[in-house]
């Protein structure tokens, strides 16, 4: 009977300290999580990436041709960021909506 009421309250116990916990837990789905480019911050990663190695290149006189596909990488992933920013647009003016009442 001891070991059966150890059982029952170490259980309540734990229970009510993993209900305690939930709540710090949670996660926090606010208007980053549906923008894509919010959570997605590869795109500037990459960008920063790009200009470090341009930099390397022009500081390490690289050829005119390998300083040309570096600058059209980074035009690319700038493209990309606009391309996220304008299809999540919405996302913005709905989160600005909220804030201004």
């Amino acid at each position: 009977m001891n070991k059966l009421k150890n059982v029952v309250l170490g259980g309540l116990i734990a229970g009510t300290l993993l209900a305690s916990v939930g709540p710090v837990l949670a996660i926090d789905r606010g208007w980053g999580y549906q923008n894509q480019s919010y959570w997605n911050r590869g795109d500037y990663a990459r960008l920063q990436q790009a200009r470090a190695k341009l930099e390397y290149d022009l500081r390490h006189h690289a050829s005119r041709r390998r300083i040309a596909q570096d600058e059209a990488a980074i035009q690319a992933i700038l493209a990309d960021i606009r391309t996220d920013r304008r299809d999540n647009r919405h996302v913005y003016r709905d989160r600005d909506d909220r804030h201004r009442d």
